[in-house]
């Protein structure tokens, strides 16, 4: 990804041979190589996704798992102009995955969850609301299209199966409610440890 004309690489560092506690890291570009930048702490890192809103800059590491779980925070990081900084953790499940995007003016970020320590997990859509995030419901990963979602001013209702509310709490993600499911047809979680790797570049 680039940052005022500067060009850096992320890297997720998933197992050190030891333990799933390991950094990860962020290089800049000296113009003849990447160089270390920045290291950060993460748990079984397996994703960097870099986006930008309204000029500020941010990176979200999806954390999979620790020795012990793979029900692990993972952590968005703002840009403070010389160093990213922890902006807000949120609670993952095998998390293997971030993709931003932006509908309408309006900006989101997805997170895939894997799995929880025992069971199927659902996977999260979340809203940026200003200077503050805020969530509408998860959505539950389905076989086909999800469809008859009724977007209003406030929040994304689960139509016709009720509203789900959003929360006030500033600078937080948190989950505002559960979308239930159109369809009770859901393929079956994989299920074993993720070896793979990954980078954002």
């Amino acid at each position: 990804f680039s940052m005022a004309d500067t060009s850096y690489l992320a890297v997720a560092n998933y197992y050190d041979g030891s333990s799933y506690n390991t950094n990860s890291m962020i290089y800049q570009w000296t113009g003849a190589a990447f160089a270390a930048f920045q290291s950060i702490p993460t748990l079984g890192a397996t994703d960097w996704k870099y986006f930008n809103i309204d000029g500020s800059s941010f990176l979200a590491v999806a954390n999979h798992q620790d020795s012990t779980t793979t029900s692990v925070d993972s952590v968005i990081y703002r840009w403070t102009g010389t160093a990213f900084a922890t902006m807000q953790s949120i609670a993952t499940h095998g998390a293997l995955d971030w993709e931003y995007f932006s509908i309408d003016g309006s900006s989101y970020l997805a997170v895939a969850n894997h799995m929880s320590d025992t069971s199927d997990i659902d996977s999260e859509i979340y809203r940026w609301n200003g200077s503050r995030s805020s969530p509408f419901p998860p959505m539950a990963l389905l076989v086909g299209s999800i469809s008859a979602w009724k977007k209003t001013a406030a929040a994304f209702w689960p139509w016709p199966t009720g509203r789900a509310t959003e929360t006030t709490a500033s600078t937080q993600f948190s989950t505002a409610g559960t979308a239930a499911p159109l369809s009770s047809s859901r393929p079956s979680a994989r299920r074993g440890p993720w070896t793979g790797s990954t980078s954002a570049s």
